[in-house]
């Protein structure tokens, strides 16, 4: 960026001077106590990121009334009992510089558990995308609702907090007030755009005199449903400008989307970066209360941009300032090439928290384990390490193992780093993917790790260099059952009783030239002929993207599979995309079905319920995706001569999240691991 960056001038918001433009916008982490309660790892969480250089922290959401709670741990401000564990969280943040607000929200028709216990709501109908049923509020719900907007605005002020935002956002009671088609109310709270409207206006009045005309009220507003049946961009901008014509609202925080358009809440790689900018712009021109930005914003030349086109007051980040807490300070500082990137997969953070979880991200083993994880410690005692090979696993371990002082060593076969995460990057749409490891390979460059590419280890080789101790992380191989690979064999598990998913030994699967692997096809060591059977176990990215790589080439493919769903563990939105992509192009998805045999006359399928066979004929390639082994052997060969270890797929093949959560725990762990070797 050119030039003196806008990022960190600072920002007067009502009597308070923000130091910076980054917002670390409100999301739930799952990292109350059960009850709902805040802990300390939750203040850690926060209390990281205003240590990062986050000019302003909004915290929660926070529920307002007990039926509020999307899940029962979600925060309990209307509990004055709860407020000396809010004063944990102003009193963790503040002294790092950083403004907070909490964001109060009534889960409304919205819920994380299943079954929910209540559900309330302008009128009795499910959300489309639920099956669970709402109550219709009568005059006592509403006033509840009123009253306990205010009394938690009262609560958090008392806390500490600097300022209060209420969420007529993508999910929450409100917003289903304002939403014609959530609100059929015949009364003072629905038919025309004023009553609609009279809730949240009563909300901001009520909070407005109980807190006083000193301190900041922001607003959280959906502007764009994003649904068939909701509101579009018009009726958005009408909604804020009356809120904005209250008189009560400081700040407007853009938002869009809803539960029944998940992919536009939290927009995976698969929705453009800054794909909501125009709706940023809109709202900012549309009144004179300022705006902070959303939307899929994580490079800071874009953030810029937006500053100085106007288009917005502030820059919110979420996912972003999970990956890299240190963001802000990066850009001031000026080391924007050791911005970690948010690839927008919703593997560790969205999707742990929609399983009630704390909070993860595949980027940042730190994230939701502050206390646990925090600062590296220098090592005492540098060490030599080896580490044997280059995806993301080793050059996590090696990146870990540097910042902390060591003298690292990696060997990689390829010409190229980044292992298996290279051709995760060429499937459809998901180039970003590939952000992760190149960031790593950056940070092993910068910190002078010895990065020998296009080398072979051998046992031999290590021997000579001789380090302390050697990390492995040399992958995995496809489950190809009955044959042999460079790396190793797949023995089959069984040669009868077994169909191929389950890695059963099939007529065919070994010695059909036509059966390969997702690897062989991503690699483009195969070119798959126009006819293409996939077949899944893998219930990921590995099956689905490659699937609609082929889709894309032109092939005609099934995808076979004997679970339940096609992508069965993908994150949501992203499941909703990619079937929203892959069935106009024509993939046919045939569930609870595997392949009993592979032969000349064709592939013979299989329910898995009812055993009836189903013919596949004419067709030229049959892809597997059920399963992956460890590309162990090095390991095994290293352990008796040097202190070794194994990480990633070596040590068990799974997900990008755990190859780096590996990397980085064998670097934090170094010396205890290396004792306990002997």
């Amino acid at each position: 960026m050119a030039g003196e960056s806008l990022l960190w001038t600072p920002f007067r918001l009502r009597g308070l001077e923000l130091r910076n433009r980054f917002v670390l916008l409100a999301h739930w982490n799952g990292l109350d106590a059960p009850d709902g309660t805040p802990t300390e790892d939750l203040a850690a969480y926060y209390a990281t990121r205003a240590r990062g250089g986050a000019g302003l922290i909004v915290t929660g959401s926070h529920a307002m009334h007990p039926i509020g709670q999307m899940s029962p741990n979600y925060g309990r401000a209307w509990d004055r009992e709860a407020i000396p564990a809010y004063r944990r969280i102003v009193d963790a943040v503040h002294p790092h510089g950083a403004h907070v607000f909490a964001q109060l929200s009534h889960a409304g028709h919205t819920s994380l558990s299943h079954p929910p216990r209540e559900l309330w709501a302008p009128s009795q109908m499910p959300e489309p995308y639920s099956r669970y049923n709402t109550v219709e509020m009568g005059p006592a719900e509403i006033e509840a609702v009123v009253e306990g907007f205010a009394v938690s605005a009262v609560n958090m002020r008392e806390a500490g907090y600097d300022g209060v935002e209420i969420k007529i956002g993508h999910d929450g009671l409100l917003r289903s007030f304002v939403s014609p088609f959530f609100n059929r109310r015949q009364d003072a709270y629905g038919g025309s755009f004023e009553n609609r409207m009279r809730l949240p206006l009563e909300v901001l009045a009520a909070m407005r005199d109980a807190v006083g005309p000193d301190w900041p009220i922001s607003v959280r507003l959906c502007l764009h449903e994003y649904t068939p049946f909701g509101y579009g961009l018009d009726y958005g901008l009408e909604v804020g400008r009356a809120l904005a014509e209250s008189g009560h609202v400081d700040l407007f925080s853009s938002d869009a989307g809803s539960f029944s358009s998940f992919w536009m809440e939290v927009p995976p790689a698969a929705v453009p970066q800054l794909a909501f900018n125009d709706l940023n712009a809109a709202l900012k021109r549309a009144t004179p209360v300022p705006v902070v930005a959303f939307g899929r914003i994580k490079k800071p030349a874009d953030a810029e941009r937006i500053l100085r086109e106007g288009d917005a007051d502030l820059i919110g980040m979420a996912r972003q300032l999970i990956a890299d807490p240190e963001l802000p300070n990066k850009v001031r500082e000026r080391r924007l090439r050791e911005v970690r990137p948010c690839i927008a997969c919703n593997d560790a953070c969205v999707l742990q928290v929609m399983q009630r979880d704390p909070i993860r991200c595949v980027s940042n083993p730190a994230a939701g384990r502050e206390l646990r994880r925090g600062a590296l410690t220098p090592a005492a005692t540098p060490r030599h390490v080896a580490v044997i090979g280059g995806g993301p696993a080793g050059l996590s371990a090696a990146v870990t193992l540097a910042r902390r002082g060591h003298r690292v060593t990696l060997f990689e076969r390829e010409s190229e780093p980044g292992g298996l995460i290279r051709l995760a990057a060429r499937q459809p749409l998901h180039a970003e993917i590939g952000e992760s490891v190149l960031h790593l390979a950056s940070e092993a460059e910068r910190l002078g790790v010895d990065v020998r590419l296009g080398v072979e280890a051998t046992v031999s080789a290590i021997e000579t260099l001789g380090p302390d101790a050697v990390v492995v992380a040399t992958g995995s191989r496809p489950y190809m059952p009955g044959r042999d690979a460079l790396d190793g064999p797949s023995p089959p598990l069984a040669s009868e009783g077994l169909w191929a998913s389950m890695g059963g030994l099939v007529p065919g699967v070994a010695d059909d030239p036509r059966v390969v692997s997702t690897d062989d096809v991503m690699s483009g060591r195969v070119d798959a002929g126009p006819s293409v059977v996939v077949l899944d176990r893998n219930a990921h990215w590995e099956a689905c993207g490659t699937a609609e790589f082929l889709l894309e080439a032109g092939r005609q493919v099934e995808f076979v599979t004997p679970l339940g769903a096609a992508g069965a563990d993908l994150e949501p939105s992203n499941a909703a995309l990619f079937y929203q992509r892959v069935r106009p192009r024509g993939l046919r998805i045939t569930l609870h079905t595997d392949i009993r045999s592979i032969g000349p006359d064709g592939v013979v399928a299989v329910d898995v319920h009812t055993n009836e066979e189903r013919t596949l004929r004419d067709v030229d390639t049959i892809v597997l995706a059920i399963g992956r082994r460890s590309n162990d052997a090095l390991y095994w060969a290293l352990r008796e001569r040097l202190p070794t270890f194994r990480i990633g797929d070596c040590r068990a093949p799974r997900l990008l999240q755990h190859a780096i959560y590996d990397g980085d725990t064998i670097g934090r762990e170094f010396e205890a691991r290396l004792a306990e070797a002997g």
